[in-house]
C-alpha cells in the first residue's frame, strides 16, 4: 500500500508529492532550526544531518559529535530522527529514481548486493521482517537508516507502510537511545574520570563479545 492512497491524493498530484514533499519536509526542519538556532550552531547541525546521509558516519557518531559541539540532546536526537524519516519517505515513493541518482545509486547498488547476501545467509530475518527492520536502523551502523531499512523491506517484498513504521520505530530507539547514553556517560566524566573510563570500557567489552558471537554465527551459518 502507497503512503498516498492513504492520504487519498489524486492520481497526478500524488506523482508529484512523492518527489517534492520528502524535500518540503527536509526545507520546513531546516527553516525551523534556522530560526531558532545561532548561527554557529545551525551551520553545525546542518553538517552533522548532512554527514549523517552520506557514508562512512552513522547515529553513533553524529549524535555525540553534536551533544559535545553544544547541541542540546534532544534537538541532535530529533534531527537524525528526522533524516530517516525522510529519506523512508523518499525511498519509499521513489526507489527506483534514488538508483539513477549518480552518488546515491551507486551507494544504493553497493548495499543492495550486500544486503541479498545477508537476507540469504540469516533466513531468520524473513520470519520477524518487522521487528528486524527495526532492530536494523535502531542500531549504529554507517549511513541513514531511512535509506538502509527501504532496501531491506524492499528486498523482502514488505508493503511500504510497514517498512516506514519500523524506520520510524528503529529511528526514534536508536537516536533517543544513543543520545541519553551520551549525556549519561558525559555527566558519568564529570563527576568521576575513572567511573568515565570504566564505563566506556565496559560498553567496549559488550560490543566486542556481540560482535564476536555474531562473526561465530555467522560464520556457521556460511558453512
Amino acid at each position: 500500500m502507497e503512503y498516498a492512497e492513504i492520504l487519498k491524493f489524486p492520481p497526478g498530484l500524488s506523482g508529484f508529492l512523492k518527489i517534492t514533499l520528502p524535500f518540503v519536509i527536509v526545507a520546513l526542519q531546516i527553516l525551523i532550526l534556522y530560526f531558532f538556532l545561532d548561527l554557529t550552531s545551525f551551520f553545525v547541525i546542518i553538517g552533522l544531518m548532512v554527514a549523517y546521509v552520506l557514508p562512512p558516519a552513522g547515529k553513533e557518531t553524529v549524535i555525540p559529535a553534536g551533544i559535545a559541539l553544544g547541541i542540546p540532546w534532544w534537538l541532535i536526537a530529533v534531527s537524525i530522527m528526522m533524516i530517516d524519516i525522510e529519506t523512508a519517505l523518499f525511498m519509499g515513493w521513489n526507489f527506483d529514481l534514488a538508483l539513477k541518482i549518480p552518488l546515491l545509486g551507486g551507494i544504493m547498488e553497493s548495499f543492495i548486493e550486500k544486503t541479498r547476501t545477508f537476507i540469504g545467509e540469516q533466513p531468520w530475518l524473513k520470519e520477524i521482517y518487522f521487528v528486524g527492520i527495526i532492530v536494523l536502523v535502531m542500531v549504529p551502523v554507517m549511513g541513514s537508516g531511512g535509506i538502509r531499512g527501504s532496501i531491506i523491506g524492499q528486498l523482502l517484498g514488505m508493503q511500504k507502510i510497514p517498512v516506514f513504521l519500523a524506520i520510524v520505530i528503529g529511528a526514534f530507539i536508536g537516536c533517543f537511545g544513543i543520545a541519553l547514553g551520551t549525556v549519561f556517560l558525559q555527566e558519568l566524566f564529570i563527576k568521576s574520570v575513572f567511573s568515565g573510563i570504566a564505563a566506556v570500557a565496559g560498553l567496549i567489552i559488550v560490543g566486542l563479545a556481540g560482535w564476536l558471537y555474531w562473526e561465530r554465527v555467522h560464520g556457521k551459518n556460511a558453512r
